[in-house]
């Protein structure tokens, strides 16, 4: 796979590439995603090097931990050539240090791979809409990372709070100016995250926790 596996060929669909060094996680990603992307996927840091100059991503997806290279100097590599990828990491490793990296090296997302897979779908359509997808504190001792439920993002939290003011999907995409689609995503994301189960929960929560 080192040369890249092409998942999807539907030339309408947004590109995507996936790099992580177990194939089991590039097929079972390349399954989830294949209905609404075109995904390409290699294993390694040099495959995806080249990727992004074959392949032109519309958004990149890369573990921290790769074959060939650290997966900041890579995605750092890749930025200086194509600085408008949106790159998103997906990583097992929680420490708040490395979402700092991931944030002052330019990047969109850092979710953990603990996350649902509903969350990715949302990070992915997110920043092809131009968001950026990490904690509100990031920078800040103790940041929390996507894909616990310690911490919501930035948007998240705007998304919450709206929902908690009675907005539909459609109010919420009209104000944030994103698609209905990525809202309803970030509602997903939101329930999940927080292991709530409907508007009534989402918006006690919002007034608790003062976000509303």
């Amino acid at each position: 796979m080192s040369a890249g596996t092409a998942l999807v060929t539907e030339p309408s669909l947004p590109k995507v590439l996936l790099a992580d060094d177990h194939h089991l996680i590039l097929d079972a990603l390349g399954a989830m995603m294949k209905s609404e992307f075109n995904v390409l996927a290699v294993d390694n840091s040099q495959a995806f090097i080249e990727a992004v100059e074959d392949f032109q991503p519309d958004v990149a997806i890369l573990d921290v931990s790769m074959p060939g290279g650290d997966g900041f100097i890579t995605a750092r590599k890749v930025l200086e050539r194509k600085p408008s990828l949106p790159i998103v990491f997906l990583s097992m490793y929680a420490d708040s240090s490395y979402v700092e990296q991931a944030a002052q090296m330019g990047a969109k997302a850092y979710l953990s791979k603990r996350a649902p897979a509903q969350e990715l779908l949302s990070a992915i359509h997110a920043v092809l809409e131009g968001e950026t997808l990490l904690p509100a504190t990031a920078g800040k001792e103790g940041a929390g990372l996507p894909g616990g439920k310690s911490e919501l993002t930035a948007r998240q939290r705007e998304v919450l709070r709206l929902i908690a003011m009675g907005c539909s999907a459609k109010d919420i995409a009209n104000q944030l100016n994103i698609s209905v689609r990525t809202a309803e995503f970030h509602r997903a994301a939101i329930m999940q995250r927080l292991g709530l189960h409907s508007t009534a929960q989402m918006t006690r929560y919002a007034i608790a926790n003062e976000i509303a």
